[in-house]
């Protein structure tokens, strides 16, 4: 079972990521949460997707990466290598491997 980190704030990104979807909690500065899912087209490559993801993470300054360890990894490299930023990368559990978003907490996703 995952041990979630704090709430996001609006300083923070909690991205659930595999190769066909993303899945996106932001909470902005009036405390409004925004989830968004990025579905993976099926001709789409697998760096398009993953730069869309990207672009909207937006300037969070911390983001937390969550998802299996394939696709977590591959995504951690093309944020690091499209921002040069990898200070902004939070480990949630380097051990974790949340399967699907079922695995995730509730509170990070709107039912």
């Amino acid at each position: 079972m995952l041990t979630p980190p704090a709430p996001a704030t609006d300083q923070e990104a909690i991205i659930w990521i595999d190769h066909a979807q993303a899945i996106i909690t932001t909470i902005d500065g009036g405390g409004v949460r925004r989830v968004e899912r990025l579905g993976r087209g099926t001709s789409e490559p697998e760096s398009a997707f993953g730069a869309r993801a990207i672009h909207e993470l937006g300037q969070h300054d911390r983001v937390v990466v969550t998802g299996p360890v394939f696709a977590r990894t591959t995504f951690e490299r093309a944020f690091v290598a499209t921002t040069h930023r990898p200070d902004r990368l939070i480990d949630l559990d380097p051990e974790s491997d949340a399967h699907d978003a079922g695995d995730l907490p509730g509170r990070w996703l709107v039912r």
